[in-house]
């Protein structure tokens, strides 16, 4: 209660001062992140970019793991339930997944890690840091959300302390950058094929009122000889399986998904994290490796099933858009870990905002083709279809916890702060700021 108080205390102090330097609580941080200074004060200017191009297409993937050596990393926190859950031990590792891909002069890479959710200011750090002939446009980097990999956010750890082990988390960041330059690298001629399907009765969620999005989206390019490169998975449920009282690293159910579609097809897999909020988990009583291994060998199957039959795209027509914002961080506990460093990352506007980004693509003569829609956060499916009934293309594709992890983005209508989902999301202003800017950003109809 008294360090509640004082926070507290500490909080109106500064809404009074104004702005003022951020006092870290550890100074294991590697700040040192190339020429752009991401973390000083003097970024508080947002951007906005467009690039649209036509022609063949080029693709390329890697795959590197960021599992934490605990031995000489730790202690390691598992994020995702209650705070001070320790690893003991690693049942298999987590990965960083990268598929690169370039229509005419446009490169977009997109990036999955098994992470609980990469920040804004690391995404940064990640793309500041790609090698000077690495020339990409966009990267859309999500978290699959995992429940039992390292806290990278810090709310995880033991007591007041950030839980984020930055010895190893500066190394993974490193990785996850490599990981971008070696797909890069990889690129080599090829085709796009988009399909999908519906996972029904695998997920359920737990909030009413009862709206998940069940469909399966599969992006997967193929080289010249019809060999699959990297297939991209858009799937929403929570990595949460194994629950709260495991202790060992895993993926959790993405690990079996990615070892059954890259023993099943080739190339490299990645989960692209759908509208997860609200709160979508695995429909299982048996919180297992065996039922782990079931839910990720499932979602596999429909997604491999689906490309059965499906042409193959050598030539299309891109169009890209990024967007920053500024967020207002309306969460008081949020706001205090702020101040405290246990959510370390800078505020804008006397400390009141954070920035973050949202990003259109859009694939085809009008559109017509392919709109993919990236969210900052844990999207509520409600969101998501009122977005998606807008949009026209042939496959519609939401890309949750991209760029940035504000928590949950709950639909401004049914907002009650006493709720869960209210408590672990940065703003009630998610809802409206991201989503009018994403309807401003698409072509529709």
């Amino acid at each position: 209660t008294l360090i509640a108080l004082c926070s507290i205390l500490f909080l109106l102090s500064i809404e009074c001062i104004g702005s003022i330097p951020s006092y870290s609580l550890s100074t294991q941080k590697n700040i040192d992140i190339g020429q752009n200074k991401l973390h000083s004060k003097d970024t508080a200017r947002l951007y906005d970019t467009e690039k649209t191009s036509s022609g063949s297409i080029m693709a390329g993937s890697a795959a590197q793991s960021i599992t934490p050596d605990l031995s000489t990393h730790s202690p390691i926190y598992i994020a995702g339930f209650g705070r001070n859950r320790v690893a003991t031990g690693i049942h298999d590792d987590l990965w960083s997944r990268c598929c690169c891909v370039q229509i005419g002069n446009v490169t977009t890479a997109f990036v999955s890690v098994d992470l609980i959710g990469v920040m804004y200011p690391e995404y940064q750090r990640i793309v500041s840091n790609l090698d000077e002939t690495t020339s990409i446009d966009l990267v859309v980097l999500t978290s699959t959300h995992n429940h039992e990999g390292p806290d990278v956010i810090g709310l995880w750890g033991k007591a007041i302390w950030s839980g984020i082990t930055w010895n190893w988390y500066n190394e993974a960041l490193t990785i996850i950058t490599d990981t971008i330059n070696d797909a890069y690298e990889n690129m080599q001629p090829a085709g796009i094929k988009l399909a999908h399907t519906m996972a029904s009765n695998m997920s359920r969620d737990s909030r009413k009122p009862i709206v998940m999005e069940e469909q399966v989206e599969t992006i997967q390019l193929v080289d010249y000889d019809k060999q699959p490169i990297a297939t991209m998975i858009c799937y929403a449920s929570h990595p949460e399986i194994l629950w709260d009282e495991n202790t060992l690293i895993t993926a959790d159910y993405p690990h079996y998904m990615y070892e059954h579609i890259e023993e099943t097809l080739g190339g490299t897999a990645l989960l692209l994290t759908g509208p997860i909020g609200g709160l979508i988990t695995p429909k299982t009583r048996n919180h297992t490796f065996e039922s782990a291994k079931k839910f990720g060998e499932i979602i596999a199957d429909l997604s491999i099933e689906s490309l059965n039959n499906t042409s193959i795209i050598w030539e299309t027509e891109i169009r890209i858009q990024t967007k920053e914002l500024f967020i207002p961080l309306t969460n008081p506990v949020f706001r205090i870990a702020s101040i405290l460093n246990i959510l370390d990352r800078p505020l804008y506007h006397f400390r009141k905002d954070v920035k973050t980004s949202v990003n259109v693509i859009e694939l085809g003569n009008d559109a017509d083709l392919l709109q993919l829609v990236t969210v900052p956060g844990e999207d509520f499916p409600e969101n998501w279809f009122e977005l998606k009934e807008k949009m026209h293309a042939k496959h519609r594709v939401h890309i949750g916890l991209a760029t940035d992890e504000l928590g949950y983005i709950v639909r401004i209508e049914d907002y009650d702060p006493t709720d869960y989902e209210e408590s672990m999301s940065a703003s009630k202003q998610l809802d409206p700021l991201v989503h009018q800017a994403l309807e401003k950003m698409l072509t529709l109809h």
